[in-house]
Order: structure tokens, then C-alpha cells, then sequence
């Protein structure tokens, strides 16, 4: 498991319900709903690093595994 992945999974979701996040170096570098500034500033900062974006969902959303 990569350690964006398991940032995501410790992310404390309360209050991010539909945003994006934005994870580099196991690290939030950005949170919101535009995701291309987002990007745009992760790319910036860490131009070498692949981020690991993800969409919080909401309480309604039903994920099957």
C-alpha cells in the first residue's frame, strides 16, 4: 500500500463530503471542489511526484466493495 494511499485511508472525512483531495508524499496538499486549481498547485509544488486524487463522498453514497 503506497503512503498517499494510506493517508487517504487515516483522513479524518467529517465536513470534506463531496470535495476532492489532493495527497502527495502522504501529505494533503489540497482540498476543495475546483479540482483543476488544485492540481495545478500540486503539480507546482511537487512537479516530480505523482498525487493521489480522491473524491469524499458523501453519507448517501453507497460503496460495494
Amino acid at each position: 500500500m503506497t503512503k498517499n494511499f494510506q493517508a487517504y485511508l487515516k483522513l479524518k472525512k467529517a465536513g470534506l463530503e463531496d470535495k476532492y483531495v489532493v495527497i502527495v508524499k502522504g501529505r494533503v496538499v489540497g482540498k476543495g471542489r475546483d479540482i483543476e486549481r488544485i492540481l495545478s498547485i500540486a503539480k507546482r509544488r511537487y512537479p516530480q511526484e505523482t498525487p493521489l486524487v480522491a473524491k469524499i463522498p458523501s453519507e448517501e453514497v453507497l460503496i460495494l466493495w
